[in-house]
């Protein structure tokens, strides 16, 4: 069993425990399968540029060639920044109190690259925290279910049906600015830019 979310919020801690919510649990999935003349279904795989190894799945998760045909495990790598310099794993936040930061402009979520949605189950429901949720306030606080080589962002918010994690890192659009306004272009008046739809 994973370990529970834990919260500081108002200098005092709430556990939540995770369920991941996916989508073909809400809404079903389908399946397509290739198979051969026989009927026997096919396995994926993928030949090397010179054509003399075939990857089957699975096997570029245990590690890579080098260019110069070396064999790499995973072991091995690791995480490099823009600059080349080597990234520190960040440990998973599950079970480690994370501070509370709140409550943010809704809108802020806007900004997130949605990785994951979390279903947050509180071990105490009448906790301040679960309160502010349901009172539609939104929140955010480190999150990272698993080590990776950056810490994510959960956004907390609540409704009738729970309290939800949306998991990912921030990545703010690069062409927005604090305080621009977007004007739309003005067109000129001139019959060339109107569409015709008796021609559709």
């Amino acid at each position: 069993m994973a370990k529970p979310v834990t919260l500081l919020f108002q200098g005092s801690e709430v556990l939540f425990a995770p369920a991941r919510v996916e989508r073909s649990r809400l809404y079903g999935s389908r399946k397509r399968v290739a198979v051969d003349a026989a009927g026997q279904v096919c396995t994926r795989a993928a030949l090397t540029n010179d054509g003399t190894t075939l990857l089957t799945s699975g096997m570029t998760a245990q590690g890579h060639f080098t260019p110069d045909g070396r064999w790499t495990s995973r072991a091995e790598m690791v995480g490099l920044d823009a600059t080349g310099q080597i990234v520190a794993v960040q440990p998973s936040t599950l079970g480690v109190p994370q501070p509370v930061e709140g409550p943010v402009d809704p809108a802020e979520v806007l900004s997130l690259s949605l990785q994951s949605v979390y279903l947050l189950t509180p071990s105490d429901p009448t906790h301040p925290l679960i309160t502010a949720l349901r009172d539609g306030q939104v929140f955010r606080c480190p999150f990272n279910y698993a080590a990776g080589l950056e810490v994510e962002t959960a956004y907390l918010l609540g409704n009738d049906e729970g309290c939800f994690a949306l998991v990912g890192p921030r990545a703010p659009a690069p062409w927005t600015e604090e305080g621009a306004t977007f004007v739309a272009e003005t067109l000129a008046d001139d019959d060339s830019t109107d569409l015709d739809f008796d021609q559709l």
